[in-house]
């Protein structure tokens, strides 16, 4: 019974001292402190983030409208891609009724001012996701990037109405921090 309880204060003493060391070690003590938390934190991962730009427009009446938007790509920009729908109401018989011409026309151009992608209809079309080919060593040029949508259109609300939906996707390469709760930053 003896030797357990000096076993038993010789372990209470250590620990007590331990503490008092590590507490009253200043600079080695948060050094320490860190080390252990940085054991504990997860390794950064590469991962990807898309921004998405969307232009949508319903007619409602006839109307001539124009979008001029401003998108920004830097060097963490490893894709560009385009999706463009346009429905047109009765655009088969356009000619045949008499309506003003109707038609959307989209521009995207670089910061440079050289074009990059471009869309003129005046039919219903959809296009698939189109990828904007990368210009220098496979990287976009960085700065500001434009989208220049001019377009004509009429509608008649609850019969029928011509639309158009533009989306413009920039994915990025970043870093993902785990104790940041998944938060993706761009170098």
């Amino acid at each position: 019974m003896l030797g357990w309880s000096m076993q038993h204060r010789t372990l209470a003493a250590f620990v007590a001292l331990t503490m008092l060391l590590v507490s009253s070690s200043g600079c080695l003590g948060l050094l320490q402190g860190r080390e252990y938390m940085e054991s504990l934190r997860g390794d950064p991962e590469e991962s990807e983030s898309q921004s998405p730009l969307s232009i949508e427009h319903t007619f409602v009446n006839v109307q001539q409208e124009t979008w001029d938007e401003d998108f920004p790509i830097d060097s963490s920009v490893t894709e560009i891609s385009v999706y463009f729908k346009a429905a047109f109401f009765l655009s088969d018989l356009t000619d045949d009724i008499g309506l003003e011409p109707r038609y959307v026309d989209v521009m995207i151009k670089d910061s440079n001012g050289n074009e990059m992608w471009s869309k003129r209809t005046a039919t219903t079309e959809s296009t698939l996701e189109e990828k904007i080919e990368p210009q220098e060593n496979g990287k976009f040029l960085s700065g500001d990037w434009n989208v220049f949508i001019d377009a004509s259109g009429g509608g008649l609300a609850g019969i029928g109405e011509d639309s158009f939906l533009m989306t413009i996707t920039v994915t990025r390469t970043c870093i993902e921090f785990p104790q940041d709760g998944g938060k993706c930053v761009t170098l």
